[in-house]
């Protein structure tokens, strides 16, 4: 999806110039609100540890993180002719349970650890976006306009992980799991394509298809974590 995603853009970027030729944005700038969805899913592997019974337990997870719905308000000011300078916040959410297989000690045996499989709930994952976009806007007619945006994103992730296991014995037999949230910021890219059609010669509706993407390194986790992914979604478009 993300090959073909790029294609097109990439179609778009070349088209771009013989259409500009033909016509020039008069706009100002332009203000976006819109709505939709966030697609991709990445698996997160973590492999923690706690002291129980004055010796070490080991806790291995294995959770996959999909998209969910987005919310994203993006506004721009024109530099020079077709060109305008933009920036824009993104927000999206997603839950998602975690397969969890855990080593623990012997509470009367030293060094004879026993092994135990749970399941943690509704593990909360949520990106705070925040983009800078260089756009390129090709007039179509004078009611229609599609905007090409590159730049940089920064992500402000929030993400559940699994901790500490509460045990009783015998068994061991898990009756809990305590959680713990963190939070890291990471530095990706955003690439996009965004269509408009005026209804009135400042309002209009349009479509938003992009693509977002960065890393982040999460403590315990086994490999870093890819946020962001390809959204598609619909709004309320001005112009000014």
């Amino acid at each position: 999806m993300m090959k073909a995603v790029l294609f097109c853009l990439a179609m778009c970027a070349f088209a771009a110039p013989s259409v500009q030729a033909q016509m020039t944005w008069t706009d100002k700038g332009f203000f976006n609100v819109t709505g939709g969805i966030q697609t991709g899913s990445h698996t997160l592997a973590t492999n923690t540890g706690f002291d129980i019974y004055e010796e070490p337990a080991t806790v291995n997870t294995t959770q996959d993180i999909s998209g969910g719905a987005f919310f994203d308000l993006s506004a721009g000011y024109k530099v020079r002719g077709n060109v305008a300078l933009g920036v824009g916040y993104s927000w999206t959410s997603s839950s998602a349970d975690a397969a969890l297989s855990a080593s623990i000690p012997s509470p009367r045996l030293f060094d004879q650890p026993r092994g135990v499989t749970a399941s943690a709930t509704d593990l909360n994952h949520s990106e705070n976006a925040f983009h800078i976009m260089a756009v390129y806007m090709v007039p179509v007619t004078d009611k229609i306009d599609v905007g090409i945006s590159a730049g940089p994103t920064v992500f402000q992730l929030t993400q559940d992980l699994p901790a500490a296991l509460n045990i009783t014995e015998p068994g061991p037999t898990v009756t809990g799991i305590d959680r713990t949230e963190i939070k890291k910021t990471t530095i990706g890219v955003n690439l996009g394509l965004d269509l408009t059609y005026l209804v009135t010669r400042k309002i209009g509706v349009g479509g938003l298809a992009r693509y977002t993407w960065g890393s982040a390194d999460l403590d315990g986790a086994n490999d870093k974590l890819t946020v962001g992914g390809f959204q598609i979604g619909g709004g309320v478009r001005i112009r000014f």
